[in-house]
């Protein structure tokens, strides 16, 4: 019962935490040095560990959906683009890039912000009249939701290229025949069901890595175990987002 009561008060801290930060959006948008400077860290920064890991992805996919249509009938491994694109934009693509974003960015921010925490530097910008949430938590949040689409976008390219790749290679499948059953399966509503997805998580995870290094206490042992916290929660939540999303996109015709 005293955890169930403690994970709810927590819940509440953070939606309260979240508004905070959302009321500062305006003041944000209108000086975005720092927006740009977070975009780059997050986004840019992330942009070759996200393209290399898609691409593996995407041959990996290749090469076992590719000998699974086989094994089932042969020539059948060219319809496998159809699935392939349909599968990499609602789903893997979107989930993909929010782990990789997870490990790489969320972890540092809370490591970075739990230091700060740990040693009074969020108190000093209060006491130099500066608003510690809209200084280092909004401006992030903002740049998740920016950057998590690009990067989900370049995911979903690298699967497919990687795809292309073996199902050529081991199976013969030439790229227009590739490219034209990826187009038959694809519709324009599942593009803008995996931005919509993308925004909302990349949101939603720099808000809870914010989050869990504001409220680090502890020294350096407390700043680990809110990393561990941040990663652990974020992850889940990631998929998460993307189960009740899908499920509210497939009754949305």
């Amino acid at each position: 019962m005293e955890k169930l009561k403690s994970f709810f008060v927590e819940l509440g801290h953070y939606f309260s935490f979240f508004i905070l930060a959302v009321r500062h959006f305006p003041q944000n948008i209108r000086h975005p040095l720092e927006i740009i400077k977070n975009i780059w860290s997050i986004g840019v920064l992330s942009i070759p560990i996200i393209i290399a890991t898609s691409f593996c992805v995407g041959m990996i996919l290749g090469m076992q959906l590719g000998n699974a249509m086989e094994l089932i009938m042969a020539g059948t491994a060219q319809y496998m683009s159809g699935a392939l694109s349909v599968g990499t934009v609602l789903e893997l693509g979107p989930i993909f890039a929010a782990l990789i974003l997870v490990s790489r960015v969320c972890s540092s921010v809370t490591a970075q912000i739990g230091t700060m925490k740990v040693t009074e530097q969020i108190d000093a910008l209060r006491t130099l009249s500066v608003d510690p949430i809209g200084h280092l938590v909004t401006p992030r949040v903002i740049a998740g939701m920016i950057s998590l689409p690009i990067l989900g976008s370049m995911s979903i390219i690298a699967i497919m290229i990687g795809g292309w790749v073996m199902l050529g290679t081991l199976h013969g499948v030439d790229t227009n025949t590739y490219v034209m059953w990826a187009q038959a399966f694809m519709k324009l509503r599942f593009v803008w069901e995996s931005i919509a997805k993308m925004i909302i998580m990349g949101g939603v995870l720099l808000t809870v890595s914010t989050y869990y290094g504001f409220y680090t206490s502890g020294g350096a042992v407390g700043v680990g175990n809110a990393t561990i916290k941040s990663v652990v929660t974020s992850s889940f939540l990631a998929i998460l987002i993307d189960y009740v999303l899908s499920t509210i996109f497939s009754y949305i015709k």
